[in-house]
């Protein structure tokens, strides 16, 4: 395979495979998996006019800080995943995370991408081309999530808040670059569970990531928050 076929073909997968949990443009200019490749948001141009905040009532505040609350209150979790793009990507797999700072997304096969954050790190791993490529946690937007203290004010501002009789949705936007992208987390309410986000890149191109079977609160393996590469001939 040529080179220039080659970086095709990879730039082809992170656009489809990495995009979802990327949230990049809205909080970085990386990615919670966006890379700096054109169809994943990163590079794409940013909208000419990005909404403004809400105003929102004494009940929504309320809402508010009880997905702070609840966010904050989160040590570790476990769940399976399903993401879907607009433009026709699609993939699975399994999600661990333990607060602060360490993430894993595991894809199913055929996926050959390995999303880790160590604490330090924010790791994107093309394990068919043996690529990682690093990011500053706090330039994700894992960090988000992923904060000592998750604040949905700090950093970011809500430019749109519903609420149905069984979730919450919240839209926001990155208050440093606005134009680049939005992210909407969808909680169910009582009891109060992330269930979905959807993220909005630059060019309007939607990533639905869904959970399941989501469990808080277990004893997780350490490993799983290493980096290790695969060296093929070396033994793993």
């Amino acid at each position: 395979m040529g080179l220039n076929l080659r970086f095709a073909t990879t730039a082809r997968k992170l656009a489809s495979a990495v995009r979802p949990l990327a949230v990049t443009t809205l909080l970085a200019g990386a990615a919670i998996t966006g890379l700096p490749f054109a169809g994943t948001g990163i590079l794409a141009p940013a909208s000419a006019q990005a909404a403004d905040s809400v105003t929102l009532t004494s009940d929504q505040q309320q809402d508010v800080s009880r997905i702070e609350d609840y966010l904050n209150g989160i040590t570790t979790l476990k769940a399976d995943f399903v993401q879907i793009s607009s433009d026709g990507g699609a993939a699975k797999g399994e999600l661990y995370m333990q607060r602060p700072g360490k993430m894993r997304f595991e894809y199913a096969p055929p996926s050959q991408i390995l999303l880790v954050a160590t604490g330090h790190d924010f790791i994107y791993y093309d394990k068919e081309i043996n690529a990682p490529t690093y990011f500053d946690i706090d330039e994700t937007p894992a960090g988000l999530i992923l904060a000592d203290n998750v604040s949905l004010s700090r950093d970011v501002k809500i430019i749109d808040f519903r609420r149905t009789a069984e979730t919450i949705r919240i839209k926001l936007i990155r208050k440093s670059d606005p134009g680049a992208g939005n992210v909407t987390l969808v909680f169910q309410d009582n009891p109060m569970q992330l269930r979905q986000w959807v993220v909005e890149d630059a060019t309007g191109i939607e990533t639905t990531v869904t959970l399941f079977n989501a469990e808080e609160g277990m004893k997780l393996d350490q490993s799983l928050f290493e980096f290790k590469r695969i060296w093929i001939g070396r033994g793993n």
